[in-house]
């Protein structure tokens, strides 16, 4: 075998791997497929379109440092825990901002609050109504004091400060069950049905590459990139005689019926795999209308934001037809031990985030689903009030943002608001434990059994999708209508 032969059979190999990875399995092996559809026994009214769109901000955010109180003796106490102001010249230690520095903004009960300076355009998206913050929300088995802490008296989640095991405990949406199924995933077994058009392309839309959130028992998350679905080149039946037949013998293999049935259902997972790569493309095509003008900034999370605004515009189409979607998009390099207070540090990471927001609002209101389309961040934890001489270092409770069509609009989201208990940012407060470590008030399985019955989960199913519930008095918060 030649030297480029086997690089074209690695490539090969490597694009159809890519391909098959999209996601179309759960929907092709028909006992699954029968197993899906029994769980979705609650039909869903009308023809209504949701999206779920998670963004998962990878690393632990410094969440203290995006909504920052500007109340007087609060703010005080909040500098004082942070080491004061960072100067780079004088106070190079400090993880405070100045007061008069913070982007400033006034909930529906008239208290101010302040943004991180790199939040400028989550400001208006605020004050209209279509930008909420949770705080203190994090990994929770039951609810727990700072007492009840230090003393052992409550079951804690397991492994805290763990970035791997905390992440996965977010993407569980529970911290009790040790599973390898994600709430997500959970969601799209039960929304599947609802599904009718082009069912060879899973609920569960990942821009962002595998993940456990989305990982269900009976579907699978289809990734694409922030350019589109994965491409098979050079086998093209319209192409040169060579593409033509590549093309040809990888179908013969697909189309051909094999004995064993596992056999026979493989080659049937890559022929969907093939047409739905096709599906995609044609309705992606700018040239028919699978574009968007809304004009994103540079960046990675603003890509795959824009890819899942052309997806929604796409999917609520006739060609593909979806009524629910869950997408998945992600950020990195949240985990400031150190250069938290750089130039390209912690206010970048978070002026990437509110830029991208910002542009799929826009992108959203464009295609007419702003009402239709929940956006939520999820981390791994928040991080310490104080320094380490550097930066931060790992910690439980933060704050997190959801955004969409505010309730004054038709939409669902009661913004404007800061739900949950915002906590006093001191180093031994009442809900602070080591360094200023803050014991969460919210728990994630709270904040996703809420989204969760948004999108149309029965009040009786939550249970099974988030374990653990019932030990929480709000199964449902009041942020979403």
């Amino acid at each position: 075998m030649t030297r480029q032969l086997r690089e074209d059979r690695r490539a090969f190999l490597r694009r159809m791997q890519a391909v098959l990875a999209g996601g179309t399995a759960f929907a092709l092996l028909p006992k699954l497929d029968l197993v899906g559809r029994a769980m979705a026994a609650d039909a869903l009214p009308g023809n209504d379109y949701k999206a779920l769109v998670c963004i998962f901000l990878f690393g632990g955010s410094d969440s203290f440092n995006m909504l920052i109180p500007h109340d007087s003796a609060e703010y005080n106490a909040y500098s004082t825990s942070r080491g004061g102001v960072y100067d780079a010249a004088t106070n190079p230690t400090g993880l405070g901002y100045a007061r008069d520095q913070l982007v400033t903004i006034a909930d529906t009960d008239g208290k101010t609050w302040g943004l991180n300076p790199g939040c400028t355009a989550m400001k208006p998206l605020f004050e209209a109504g279509e930008l909420a913050f949770l705080a203190n929300v994090g990994t929770l088995v039951e609810p727990v004091t700072k007492t009840e802490v230090n003393n052992k008296l409550k079951r804690l989640p397991a492994y805290l400060y763990s970035h791997n095991d905390q992440q996965k405990l977010w993407m569980r949406g529970q911290s009790s069950v040790n599973t390898a199924v994600g709430w997500g995933g959970a969601l799209s077994d039960y929304m599947e049905a609802s599904n009718t058009g082009l069912q060879s392309l899973s609920p569960s839309i990942s821009i962002a590459g595998s993940n456990l959130f989305q990982v269900g028992r009976m579907t699978l998350p289809f990734t694409l990139s922030s350019g589109g679905p994965p491409t098979l080149t050079r086998f093209r039946n319209d192409a040169g005689n060579a593409d033509r037949i590549r093309y040809e013998s990888l179908r013969a293999l697909v189309d051909a019926s094999y004995a064993p049935v596992l056999q026979d259902e493989y080659a049937l997972v890559g022929e969907s795999a093939i047409e739905l790569n096709g599906s995609l493309r044609t309705v992606l095509d700018p040239a028919n209308g699978g574009d968007i003008a809304t004009v994103f900034p540079a960046g990675g999370l603003a890509s795959q934001l824009r890819m899942v605004a052309r997806m929604i515009k796409a999917s609520r189409t006739a060609a593909i037809g979806h009524r629910r979607q869950v997408y998945y998009v992600s950020l990195g390099g949240f985990d400031t031990h150190e250069n938290q207070m750089a130039a390209n540090g912690h206010a970048a990471l978070l002026k990437q985030l509110g830029d991208s927001l910002a542009a799929f609002r826009e992108a959203l209101a464009e295609i007419g689903a702003l009402n239709a389309t929940t956006t939520f961040t999820m981390s791994d934890f928040g991080r310490t009030l104080n320094s380490n001489g550097n930066g931060t270092d790992h910690g439980w409770g933060g704050v997190q943002l959801i955004m969409g069509g505010a309730a004054a609009n038709g939409g669902a989201l009661r913004g404007r608001q800061v739900w949950g208990q915002y906590p006093v940012l001191e180093l031994d407060g009442s809900q602070a434990v080591g360094r200023g470590r803050m014991v969460p008030t919210l728990s994630v399985n709270q904040v996703g059994s809420t989204l969760a019955q948004w999108f149309g989960l029965p009040s009786s199913s939550v249970g099974s999708i988030f374990p653990g519930i019932e030990n929480f008095s709000q199964q449902k918060l009041g942020f979403l209508g």
